[in-house]
């Protein structure tokens, strides 16, 4: 395992080339429809050179007809990234649509010094759900209307026992305070 490890440093370290490493994570802890979902992506130069020209494209991964862009844009273009650096960019969108949905890897695509095109492609999120609406106000909403219908049942429940005590009470106290009295 070890001398595997070490066989890609060395070569990478060995090649004169920009190489680029690059994430693609949602910031999301739940994916629901019509609510924002944040795409972050970090890329990494690992290579040795300057990469430049660097065009990150994930419009793939989001139609038009199943995501609505918020803010940000699905491509972004850095003019370089230097050697042992990285450079990030993030994404607001809206789901239109709820299921699976499959968030396949952005492209990247950036030169060498020599001028040469080379593609790579960022971490493969695999299938994940976006929650309807509904799923989600039934999971994730504060729920106030069942909590004002319960404390109205409850209440009956409990205040009509506390005032027949309370009443009954009151009565022997003051029957108490007049035995004593006389």
């Amino acid at each position: 395992m070890m001398l595997v490890l070490f066989l890609v440093f060395a070569a990478v370290a060995a090649q004169e080339n920009p190489v680029l490493l690059a994430s693609k994570d949602f910031l999301n802890d739940v994916i629901a429809q019509d609510k924002h979902l944040t795409m972050h992506y970090v890329i990494h130069n690992i290579g040795t050179e300057t990469a430049s020209d660097v065009v990150v494209d994930d419009s793939a991964g989001f139609p038009a007809t199943e995501f609505e862009v918020v803010s940000g844009s699905l491509s972004a273009t850095f003019d370089q990234i230097a050697a042992g650096s990285n450079v990030s960019h993030a994404v607001v969108l809206k789901p239109l649509i709820s299921g699976m949905h499959n968030f396949v890897p952005a492209s990247i695509s950036y030169k060498n010094s020599a001028g040469e095109e080379l593609i790579t492609f960022s971490s493969f999120l695999d299938n994940n759900p976006i929650l309807s609406t509904t799923e989600y106000n039934r999971k994730y909403s504060p729920h106030l209307v069942d909590w004002l219908i319960f404390v109205g049942l409850c209440t009956p429940v409990l205040l009509i026992p506390f005032l027949m005590w309370h009443a009954s009470h009151s009565k022997y106290e003051a029957l108490a305070s007049k035995a004593k009295k006389s």
